[in-house]
């Protein structure tokens, strides 16, 4: 059985959605590649400008962040799953922590996800649920807790 061509599968996931080289990588020694296979098509998609780490990082973590699927440390751990280094993913991160605002993000997405709830007949179970839902996402608890008595004033 032959190696898969290497480049042409990094064409085709790179169609699909951008990724970081790690991941490609990765994906490419699962299939088999040969390591040099691998490098130069690494290489060749660095050159044209494909797959560029550090663009992808930024892209990533505001696609996350506006998407209310991850902020603060959540977001860090999401950047690092994806196989960007450590200090990359931070440098995203801080970049989108100066560029959007959590409380904004957060108000957005309950306003999404939670738009025809009575958030003054919420039972605690409820609440709960919520909060955990939030906090799995990356928002701080204090913040999580002041939207939401927000919310409940508003109602009244």
């Amino acid at each position: 059985m032959t190696a898969p061509n290497a480049y042409a599968l990094c064409l085709r996931w790179l169609t699909r959605r951008a990724r970081c080289e790690t991941d490609l990588r990765r994906r490419l020694q699962q299939r088999g590649c040969a390591d040099d296979d691998i490098e130069q098509a690494l290489q060749r998609c660095r050159e044209l400008g494909y797959i560029n780490d550090p663009r992808f990082a930024v892209e990533r973590a505001t696609q996350l962040m506006r998407q209310g699927r991850a902020v603060g440390p959540r977001l860090l751990m999401e950047l690092k799953k994806e196989g960007l280094p450590e200090t990359l993913a931070a440098e995203a991160v801080q970049h989108c922590h100066e560029h959007y605002d959590q409380l904004e993000l957060l108000t957005d997405l309950v306003e999404r996800r939670y738009a025809k709830l009575d958030f003054t007949a919420l039972e605690d179970r409820d609440k709960r649920r919520i909060i955990n839902y939030l906090q799995r996402r990356g928002f701080p608890l204090a913040m999580i807790l002041d939207h939401l008595k927000e919310k409940e004033r508003q109602i009244d």
